[in-house]
């Protein structure tokens, strides 16, 4: 298949997987964009170059269109393809997805499918199902164009697409943020101010009881004809302001609870200004700050307020002492703030919250804000004018206006408690019974210490502001309604509501209140999909006006919502604000959101996004403590609070140490304090800056006292580490991981080259991947003679013990007359669909290949175009070939129980040949893919029958080796590997050791170790992008020298491999358990560079150690820039001789299968090197791209191993199934 070069335009999800999709393909792609989203990050994360706004045009034959905006960077393409989605009506249960080409007489059709939709819930989801299907389209069409299957001539000849009658095309990204929960639109009449709306229930029931306070009872009439009075005595002080001057005329409030209180309020706001509350406790500065922030003309008070605390300010006093009802008839006289014709849409409200930086912001509420929550809250929670709601909270608090308001429009009482009696739990406690409260708000934190109680009248009791512990959930929950209401005062109190019950996560805060959207939108603005974790972002009727006096702030804040049509079509019906929250949450598959933590809770820690509240539920979850909150100190250490303890023997200690075994070590707490009680602000949240401000407890321990300091190897690598990693020097440990610190591939090499030219020496680097910490590094820098494995840490030698539970039936054995039914894992990796290919050719079994996908027509697309790639096109849509879900680095292989249970009974052997391929990440990154997997596969190869179980390792493996040096077709030894001891190697090595362990107690399994694998023997078809010996070629190329040697080079083609391992494995007369699958025909490394100077390169041979000083000046566009690691020293790591490793049993056994090895010969080169340069792998040879060097002859002689001859990336160097 030849090499096309792509660019896609299109900086969103399917941009994204289209990138890497083609990227894996082999062929050349470029974004048309440069801002940060998610196609310029997989790009990124591919080692791509990403366009610059000084970029020129890029120059590609297809241009890939998959988004609705214009481009960043301009592209001269010779053709365009554009993908369209249109569905006969919104939101969409199915849609029509096409691929067209821009052909000379309009849009023609590539190809076309269909699409439904099984939840129609999440848009996100519907849209990522598109997008699956979308790319396994285009991979398809991809592969018919590079094998000339598919030409823009045939293309010519089509008809040109027609519209579908009635068909509407699907805005993909508005489709994305909508969501069926959001459904919420409701019709309600609002009166058009808060005071009217009052004045009304004070008309129906003049003498029903508004407000109770220690001083007895205030009836509607009383409580509306004072706050009139006081509107008019206030709107007379307020200056005169021209009708289009809209800006808020601020009265603040400043009175403890009592019926003075709740007038004053509503005075305030019927004068037409806008309420400021202040409360008492506030300290003088506080009061100061607010009232001058909020440019405030008057501040209502009582006789206790010191007003020198105002001094220099244009504040006039209003000292409250009693209700004022004369000349006033609640009937007849009006309120100022109904002579405003816009008043709807005026601030009536300002809560002021505080700022990041300490200044406190004032949150805008209009009239049509709080009285369209009033009224959704009223029919909510079912107010009605026999109710009594408790007003807990101070009025600076935004969850007051939830008890005051929506109970004056229910015509409810209003119980109010005194100061004291908020603060000692007995006696509020003994108020809510005496005045039969139905309805309560009572913070998370009080209701942890609350007394336990009966409270036989209150039907609600609501909690929010802060995360509810489990035990207070279950606690308060029995006999009412338990409401956890979430939202911010931006958006008018709350949004989200959710009825908890005992057993219930106390992360969920469900669904939003009527007229309200919730949008979950992850860093790049893309919405969340079901289950993952994003920014809560609101918009609708509770969406505040701003900040007031803080346009900059504003403009932050509250954004254009990017789903909203501006010509009033689905799923928004105009243009509006969205707020964004701050707040990280996700939706569940019901359609309820859950809480994760805040954006700006979220810290990092050695590299990693930590989610404090991720510890907090972590620690509940033990069961030690029914309390727990979390800080992160200035020295970027976890600190964890506790309390209380659910049994008597726990401590912080006791929890530290489940949690180490639960929790990455990022993750786990530096210390873990008890206290009797976790502190708590006014409003009832956890107090986290006071538990910043508790000294640390911990003290040096045995452990950290043997600590010795860092030497100043050590020190330098450390700096060098940070600089890499964008880390402070402190956040790196002597044994932290380089990969657990945010490291990867291309890290690793910039890593590696940096360790050469500032260090120097001859440091087996290779080996440094057997423990990636600067300890073990500087180790090596100044210790070139450690021995192999010496390093390796104790866990991979305790993960070779195979559990005891995992055995053959007694009795049972395989089928013998041939497996009906086989497992292949690896399915559509390279090697995969040749296995896949010889098990259809050489059994009459059904294949189940194991692919990892979102459906199961995305995973049918995917085996069908890994088979197409690989020139086995023939078999798509095999009847034996069957397609099972799965993902290696998952529990249970991540199948369902159903699916488990039907392999466990219908499968008869399993070829275990996936893997996650990786050279450069560690063990501990790579043990769920290769070491759980085969544990997994091990199990089941014990479950319910006996099945065989093959398992494709590799040569680099190999551990067993004789006095002699030869690599032995045994078992794994204890001894580590006898070739590079990194990442993927261990694996493999711990693996065997299972399977070996699982063949001693009887199961019957082979292993099966391939060395270089190449491409098809007819054709040379290979994935040179993903084969490490490809790439040193292509690099020296581009170097214009490799390095000199005349060992032994394995050369095995992928189709006679196949063939070999199920010829072997199917064998009735099968002796063997393990075989040793090289290609032990003669070549050499210079004779295969030979032929490539025959195909008309040339490239200078040199001496290993003059070509690895050359590749200290390599960059990110060399091929070998990825794999360097493996060449800048000359410990020999790498298998160098071929002849070292022992084949003769398994040549005995091919023998007697009647299967010759290929010859190396000239015929099978020409095809391995002329797919290179047909595939575009490699330049044309004399092109420009060629860099030409004469041979130097002195250099070509017998120089040693050249370290590069054997082995390669035997499978994909991604995660496969």
């Amino acid at each position: 298949m030849r090499a096309i070069s792509f660019a896609i335009a299109g900086n969103n999800r399917l941009g994204a997987r289209l990138f890497a999709a083609l990227h894996d393909m082999g062929h050349d792609v470029v974004p048309l964009s440069y801002s940060s989203g998610p196609l310029t990050e997989t790009a990124a994360q591919l080692g791509a170059s990403v366009p610059t706004p000084d970029s020129g045009p890029q120059r590609v034959e297809w241009r890939i269109d998959c988004g609705d905006a214009a481009p960043e960077t301009a592209c001269a393409a010779t053709h365009t393809m554009t993908f369209r989605a249109s569905a006969p009506a919104l939101p969409p249960v199915t849609s029509t997805l096409a691929w067209q080409w821009h052909g000379p007489r309009g849009e023609v059709d590539v190809a076309t499918t269909a699409c439904a939709f099984d939840n129609l819930r999440c848009g996100a989801d519907m849209v990522a199902q598109i997008d699956a299907e979308a790319e396994a389209m285009l991979v398809d069409i991809v592969s018919q164009l590079g094998r000339d299957v598919l030409t823009t001539d045939a293309l010519a000849s089509r008809p040109v697409a027609e519209a579908t009658p009635g068909s509407v095309v699907l805005d993909l990204h508005r489709l994305s943020g909508w969501h069926a929960t959001n459904e919420t639109a409701r019709e309600m009449a609002l009166e058009p101010s808060l005071p009217e709306m009052i004045s009304r229930r004070a008309l129906e029931a003049p003498s029903a009881i508004a407000l109770r306070d220690a001083n007895g009872d205030v009836n509607y009439r009383t409580f509306v004809a004072a706050s009139m009075k006081l509107a008019l005595d206030i709107a007379a002080m307020l200056p005169v302001q021209s009708p289009d001057d809209r800006t808020p005329q601020v009265v603040a409030v400043r009175l403890p609870k009592s019926r003075l209180l709740y007038t004053a309020i509503l005075g305030a706001i019927g004068a037409g200004a806008a309420y400021a509350p202040l409360d008492p406790s506030f300290p003088a500065e506080r009061v100061r700050q607010i009232v001058e922030q909020s440019r405030a003309t008057c501040l209502i008070t009582d006789d206790d307020f010191d007003a020198s605390a105002l001094d220099g300010l244009n504040v006039r006093i209003i000292r409250l002492r009693s209700l004022n009802v004369a000349d006033v008839n609640i009937g007849v006289t009006a309120w100022p703030v109904s002579r405003l014709p816009d008043r709807a849409s005026r601030c009536a409200i300002t809560i002021f919250t505080s700022g990041s930086t300490g200044v406190p912001k004032g949150v805008m509420l209009t009239h049509r804000n709080i009285v369209h929550f009033c009224h959704s809250y009223r029919d909510y929670i079912g107010l009605d004018a026999s109710s009594r709601a408790l007003q807990f909270c101070t009025v600076a608090f935004d969850v007051s206006l939830l008890d005051i308001f929506p109970t004056f429009l229910a015509g409810a009482m209003l119980v109010i408690p005194t100061e004291a009696q908020r603060h000692a739990l007995d006696d509020l406690s003994a108020l809510i019974e005496r005045e039969a409260v139905t309805h309560a708000f009572l913070p998370p934190a009080l209701l942890g210490v609350m007394p336990d109680a009966q409270w036989p009248a209150l039907r609600h009791l609501l909690t929010g502001g802060d995360v509810c512990f489990p035990e207070t959930i279950a606690r308060w929950s029995q006999g009412r309604e338990f409401h956890n209401i979430f939202g911010p005062a931006e958006c008018t109190v709350f949004v989200t509501v959710a009825r908890l019950k005992a057993g219930d996560s106390n992360r969920l805060i469900g669904r939003p209140l009527a007229n309200v959207r919730c949008y979950v939108l992850t860093e790049t603005g893309e919405p969340a999909l079901t289950g993952e974790a994003g920014e809560l972002c609101v918009a609708g009727a509770g969406v505040a006006d701003g900040y007031l006096h803080r346009p900059d702030l504003t403009e932050r804040s509250f954004v254009p919502n990017p789903f909203a049509d501006p010509n009033g079509q689905w799923p928004s019906a105009h243009d509006e604000l969205l707020y964004r929250t701050g707040d990280i949450v996700q939706w569940d598959e019901y359609g309820a959101l859950h809480f994760v933590g805040r954006r700006d809770a979220q810290v990092k820690i050695r590299g990693f996004r930590v989610e404090l509240g991720e510890i907090e539920s972590a620690a509940l979850a033990t069961g030690q403590f029914g309390q727990c909150a979390c800080v992160v100190d200035d020295r970027k250490r976890i600190r964890g609070f506790v309390a209380r303890p659910l049994a008597a023997s726990v401590t912080g200690d006791t929890l530290r140490d489940v949690l180490v075994a639960r929790l990455p070590d990022y993750m786990v707490p530096y210390e873990i304090v008890v206290l009797d009680a976790l502190p708590a602000t006014n409003n009832g949240k956890i107090d986290r800056n006071a538990l910043g401000r508790i000294p640390a407890q911990r003290t040096r321990t045995e452990d950290d006292a043997a600590q010795a300091p860092l030497t100043e190897t050590e020190t330098n690598l450390r700096a060098l580490w940070a600089r890499l990693l964008d880390l402070e020097p402190f956040e790196i440990g002597r044994d932290d991981s380089f990969f657990n610190l945010g490291g990867h591939s291309l890290l690793v090499s910039r890593l590696m080259l940096a360790v050469k030219k500032e260090f120097g020496g001859n440091a087996p680097l290779a080996r440094f991947m057997e423990r990636p910490t600067i300890g073990a590094l500087a180790s090596l820098l100044s210790n070139d003679d450690v021995s192999k494995g010496e390093r390796i840490p104790q866990r991979v030698f305790d993960d070779m013990v195979l559990p005891d539970d995992i055995r053959p039936i007694d009795g049972l054995r395989p089928v013998a007359d041939g497996a009906r039914a086989i497992l292949l894992t690896g399915a559509n990796g390279f090697l995969g669909t040749f296995i896949a290919a010889e098990l259809i050719a050489q059994t009459s079994a059904t294949i189940h290949c194991m692919v990892r996908a979102a459906s199961q027509k995305e995973g049918e697309a995917r085996l069908a175009q890994a088979l197409q790639a690989n020139g086995l096109a023939a078999l798509a849509g095999h009847p034996r070939l069957k397609v099972v879900l799965g993902d290696l680095a998952k529990p249970r292989l991540g199948v369902s129980p159903e699916t488990w249970r039907t392999l466990a009974h219908d499968i008869d052997a399993i070829y275990h040949n996936g893997a996650h391929v990786n050279h450069v990440y560690d063990y501990p990154y790579l043990y769920d893919a290769n070491v759980g997997a085969t544990l997994e596969l091990l199990r089941l190869a014990c479950e319910f029958r006996n099945k065989s179980m093959h398992f494709v390792s590799t040569l680099s493996a190999a551990s067993a080796v004789s006095a002699d040096g030869h690599v032995l077709e045994e078992g794994p030894a204890r001894n580590a590997p006898a070739f590079v001891n990194n990442g993927y190697n261990v694996t493999k090595w711990v693996a065997e050791h299972l399977v070996w362990e699982a063949a001693e107690r009887g199961v019957d399994a082979t292993i099966l170790r391939p060395g270089n694998i190449t491409g098809v023997s007819g054709t040379g078809l290979c994935q040179p992008t993903r084969n490490r010996i490809l790439l040193l070629v292509k690099g020296s190329l581009q170097l214009g020298a490799a390095p000199a040697g005349d060992t032994d080079f394995d050369f095995t083609p992928v189709d006679f491999l196949a063939r070999a391992m199920v010829r072997c494995t199917t064998d009735p007369q099968r002796e063997l358990r393990v075989f040793h699958l090289q290609n032990p025909q003669p070549l050499t490394w210079e004779d295969y560079l030979g032929a490539l100077a025959r195909c008309g390169y040339s490239l200078a041979l040199e001496e290993p150690a003059d070509w690895r000083n050359r590749l200290t000046s390599i960059d990110e566009t060399n091929a070998l820039f990825d794999v360097v690691a493996f060449y800048l020293d000359d410990s020999q790591e790498d298998i160098g001789d071929m002849a070292r490793i022992a084949h003769r049993q398994s040549a005995q056994a091919l023998a007697r299968l009647g299967l010759a090895y290929p010859r190396k010969d000239d015929a099978l080169l020409m095809h391995h090197f002329g797919y290179l340069i047909e595939s575009g792998f490699l330049p044309e040879p004399g092109g420009s791209s060629a860099r030409r060097t004469e041979p130097k002859a002195s250099q070509t002689g017998k120089s040693g191993n050249s370290d590069l001859a054997g082995k390669s990336d035997e499978k994909e160097t991604a995660s496969v199934a």
